[in-house]
C-alpha cells in the first residue's frame, strides 16, 4: 500500500518508523518538522510542517496543473470548512474571514491535487489532526474513500488509542466494552500500572494535576517568562518588528485585557448551593477544534446548560489556567473583548476564580460539564456525573452523558437528580477494556512524564499497530 505519513512530532524518530513501514508498504509522502527532513529518504516527498501550515507546497511539487476546487468539492467539505475557519485562530488570527476562506480554498486545491496525483491507499496521522492542513487532508480522505489511521494519546500510563474515524473513536475499545458489559471486573484484575493509576487518582491525598499542566507551569514560571520576553524583544529588534509591536502595545493599554475582564466578573463559589461545575477548554487547540465540533464555541455549551438547568441550580464556570499562561493577556479571536461579559450575563452562571481548587469544585458539585476537558475524566474517576459536549478520548466510558441540545441536557439532569452516574465498577471495567484495546506506547512526551518503555519499544509498537491495521 502507498502511504502518506503526517508526523510533525519531534520525539519519535521518523527514520525508524519509515524503515519499519517500508518493509511491507511504501511511504511516499511525509509531513514533519524541519529537523526531520534529514531522516527522510530522498525518494520520499518531504513537506515541512511550517510550510504546510503556511499553505506552501512541498519542495519540488509543481502545482500549476492542480485545478481549483469545484463547487461540488467545496460543498462536500462544508463541515470541514466551518471547523477550519475557526482552527485558523491559531495561525491566522489577524486574517479577516474572507481572507481565511480563500487561504483554505488554496490549501484545498493543493491537497486535492497531491492526493489525486499520488493516489495514496492510506493516510496516517500521529495525533488528532488539528493544524489546519492535516485536518483538511483527513476530511478530504474520508470523502475520497481513503483509509485513515489516527493516534490519540490518553495520558493514562503509556497507552494510545487508534482511530479509523475521528468522530467514531476507537472501534476496538467499543468492542471490548461490549464484550465485558455484564462482567464484574475487580481492581485486582487490572494490570499493575492501571491499578496504581486508579488508586492514586481516586485518592483525596494524591495531587491529580495532569502532567502537562505541571510542565506548563514550569515552562511559564515568572523567571522563565521574563527571559522569554527578553528573547522576543531582541528578535523583534533584529527583524525590525519592534516598532509595530510597540505601537500595538501602547494602543492596547487602555483597552483592558482578558485577565482584567475575568477578574472584574469573578466571584468566590458558595459550596452550599446546588451547582454544575463547568470548565472552559484552552483555545485554540485540538480539544475543541476539531474535537469540540460545533462546541468549539464554548459559550454555546454554557448557554445550553444555563437554559436546561434544574430550578435552583447554578453553574460555576472556570477558565482553563493555561489560557493566560500560554496566550498572554491580550484579546484575540478565541477570547475576544466581551467574551466573559457575555457569559456572565446568563442568569444562573457565575465565573469563579481560576485559582479555585478544581477537585473541591468537582467534589461538591451535582455534576461536571465540559466539551472534552480532563476535568470530565477526573470527575468520572470520582464517580461524579459528567456531561460531555465533544469527543474526548474517554467518550466511551460507561456512565458518561453525551449531550448536544437543551432537550438532551434536561433529560440528563433529570437522571442525575434521580442518582444516576458513573460508578466504581463502570470506571474499573473501562480501564480494563482500555488496556485490552490500546497500544502500549506514547506519542506526545513531556519531561515530567514517566517513561517505562524504551524508545525502540515505543516506536516498534506504533509501527506494528499501523502495519496490523493496514492489513
Amino acid at each position: 500500500m502507498k502511504v502518506f505519513l503526517f508526523w510533525p512530532d519531534p520525539e519519535n524518530d521518523l527514520s525508524v518508523l519509515i524503515s519499519n513501514l517500508n518493509k511491507t508498504h511504501e511511504v511516499i509522502y511525509v509531513a514533519g518538522i524541519d529537523d526531520a527532513k534529514e531522516k527522510v529518504p530522498s525518494e520520499i516527498i518531504f513537506h515541512s510542517h511550517n510550510n504546510a501550515l503556511d499553505g506552501l507546497p512541498a519542495d519540488g511539487i509543481d502545482v500549476s496543473n492542480f485545478e481549483p476546487p469545484s463547487k461540488d468539492l467545496i460543498q462536500k467539505m462544508y463541515h470541514a470548512e466551518s471547523i477550519i475557519l475557526t482552527m485558523m485562530n491559531k495561525h491566522y488570527d489577524s486574517m479577516y474571514v474572507d481572507e481565511r476562506r480563500h487561504q483554505y480554498y488554496n490549501m484545498l486545491q493543493y491537497w486535492h491535487g497531491i492526493i489525486e496525483s499520488r493516489k495514496p491507499d492510506a493516510i496516517i496521522f500521529s495525533n488528532i489532526p488539528h493544524t489546519i492542513y492535516d485536518y483538511l487532508v483527513y476530511e478530504l480522505a474520508k470523502i475520497l474513500g481513503i483509509k485513515t489511521i489516527i493516534f490519540n494519546d490518553t495520558w493514562v500510563g503509556e497507552r494510545i488509542l487508534l482511530y479509523k474515524n475521528l468522530w467514531k473513536g476507537s472501534c476496538k475499545l467499543q468492542q471490548s466494552l461490549e464484550e465485558y458489559n455484564n462482567k464484574n471486573i475487580q481492581i485486582q484484575d487490572l494490570p499493575n500500572d492501571l491499578k496504581e493509576y486508579y488508586k492514586k487518582h481516586t485518592s483525596e491525598n494524591h495531587d491529580s494535576t495532569p502532567i502537562s499542566m505541571k510542565e506548563w507551569r514550569c515552562q511559564y514560571a515568572f523567571g522563565k517568562l521574563i527571559w522569554r520576553k527578553i528573547e522576543l524583544i531582541f528578535i523583534s529588534i533584529f527583524d525590525l518588528s519592534i516598532f509595530k509591536k510597540t505601537i500595538l502595545f501602547i494602543v492596547r493599554l487602555p483597552g483592558g485585557n482578558i485577565k482584567k475582564e475575568y477578574k472584574n466578573l469573578e466571584k468566590k463559589p458558595d459550596f452550599s448551593k446546588q451547582y454544575v461545575y463547568a470548565t472552559l477548554n484552552y483555545q485554540p487547540e485540538a480539544t475543541t477544534s476539531p474535537l469540540g465540533n460545533i462546541f468549539v464555541d464554548q459559550i454555546l455549551m454554557i448557554e445550553i446548560l444555563s437554559y436546561s438547568l434544574p430550578k435552583g441550580w447554578i453553574i460555576y464556570l472556570k477558565e482553563h489556567p493555561k489560557q493566560r499562561m500560554v496566550r498572554g493577556y491580550n484579546y484575540f479571536a478565541s477570547r475576544y473583548r466581551g467574551y466573559y461579559k457575555r457569559i456572565a450575563k446568563l442568569k444562573n452562571v457565575q465565573l469563579v476564580p481560576i485559582e479555585t481548587n478544581t477537585f473541591e469544585l468537582t467534589k461538591k458539585s451535582q455534576a461536571v460539564a465540559t466539551v472534552t476537558g480532563t476535568t470530565g475524566w477526573e470527575a468520572v474517576l470520582r464517580s461524579k456525573p459528567v456531561l460531555i459536549f465533544g469527543y474526548p478520548w474517554y467518550r466511551d466510558c460507561p456512565g458518561l452523558f453525551r449531550v448536544d441540545s437543551p432537550q438532551s441536557c434536561k433529560e440528563v439532569f433529570n437522571k442525575i437528580k434521580n442518582g444516576l452516574h458513573a460508578n466504581e465498577q463502570d470506571v474499573i471495567r473501562f480501564l480494563y477494556c482500555l488496556d485490552k484495546a490500546s497500544i502500549n506506547a506514547s506519542i506526545e512526551t513531556l519531561s515530567k512524564r514517566v517513561h517505562i518503555l524504551s524508545f525502540e519499544k515505543n516506536i516498534n509498537n506504533i509501527s506494528n499497530a499501523i502495519i496490523n491495521e493496514l492489513k
